[in-house]
């Protein structure tokens, strides 16, 4: 065994206990799926990315609609800029964020070039959002193909007090601490959500690759008073040796008012996390209630930071804003 593999060993982890299925969609109802793979060639090649989602409305009497369809294609360099990126159908305003960074500043130029698409939360702005997290998750994919991988000098002070899991004298870092290794967590295996008894349950989902990581999305929203949001969230990752662990996962349920869209309740629940101080972000969801969901993208950016927090639960909350989009469809 490779000393960090020894080390992993010892070490307490977070959270395993990852979802096994999809609930049924309700009639009445709009689902949102939505995935995000980045695919990683040899060390120092381009990587490729693939998005896609669909939101499927389900009529009170189970007749289904789909109201949106969105595919992302797009490739990145050694550096992790974007070299190319397409969508289908065609946007145009996408050729402007190749040559920038596939994290750094792109979600204020994905706004700053689609301000529309934006203020609507449609499908592509979920998609375009999760790109700088995709780009993340798959250097700490690569991390896992080099057993003598070390941090960058500086990365770990600047990461300190990011959040619950980056903690000072946490799990994490104190094993860094301890040692010089940096302990990069393997999750449980990654159960199937597809679901047998209903094969619209998701899009239609792409091959999974070996040495890829995928971000994976399920937002219903059931026509009621109020609204009732389930939500689902899970990170994971396809090693060269074609075994699927789960790094992050979440469920989320809330309600909504249906005349002005603000939240008025929220609960998450951890399902998979690295770490044992992870969960202790989780009642961070609650801060949310009383606000409008066309706000939480900006609050969650604003305010949700420190220990308190965890970076894929913001991502869940961020994610919320999509129920203006799903509102609109449920008035159809």
């Amino acid at each position: 065994m490779s000393k960090r593999s020894i080390l992993l060993a010892s070490l307490p982890h977070g959270p395993h206990d990852p979802t096994t299925s999809t609930p049924r969609r309700r009639p009445g109802s709009v689902r949102r799926t939505t995935s995000i793979d980045q695919r990683r060639g040899d060390r120092g090649h381009p990587q490729e990315l693939v998005a896609c989602g669909r939101d499927l409305l389900t009529h009170p009497d189970g007749a289904t609609e789909v109201v949106d369809l969105v595919a992302v294609q797009g490739q990145l360099d050694a550096t992790g800029t974007l070299t190319a990126i397409e969508a289908d159908p065609p946007v145009p305003e996408l050729r402007d964020l190749i040559g920038g960074h596939a994290s750094r500043g792109l979600r204020a130029r994905i706004d700053e070039l689609l301000p529309e698409q934006r203020d609507r939360a449609t499908l592509l702005h979920q998609l375009l959002d999760d790109l700088p997290m995709a780009s993340l998750l798959s250097s700490y994919g690569s991390t896992r193909d080099l057993e003598d991988w070390k941090m960058p000098p500086g990365s770990a002070e600047r990461l300190t007090d990011l959040c619950s899991g980056w903690a000072a004298g946490a799990t994490m870092l104190d094993a860094l601490d301890r040692t010089g290794i940096f302990p990069i967590p393997v999750g449980p295996p990654a159960p199937d959500l597809g679901s047998p008894a209903d094969p619209l349950a998701w899009h239609d989902l792409p091959t999974m690759v070996p040495r890829s990581v995928r971000r994976r999305r399920r937002l219903d929203l059931i026509a009621g008073e109020p609204y009732e949001l389930d939500v689902q969230f899970r990170d994971s990752h396809l090693g060269a040796d074609g075994l699927e662990d789960v790094l992050h996962e979440y469920t989320l349920a809330a309600t909504v008012d249906p005349d002005t869209l603000t939240v008025l309740t929220s609960e998450a629940t951890v399902r998979v996390l690295p770490w044992p101080e992870c969960p202790g972000a989780v009642g961070s969801a609650t801060h949310i209630v009383g606000r409008p969901v066309a706000a939480l993208r900006q609050l969650v950016a604003a305010e949700f930071t420190g220990t308190t927090t965890c970076t894929h639960l913001n991502d869940v909350l961020r994610s919320l804003a999509g129920v203006t989009a799903l509102a609109e469809a449920l008035g159809r």
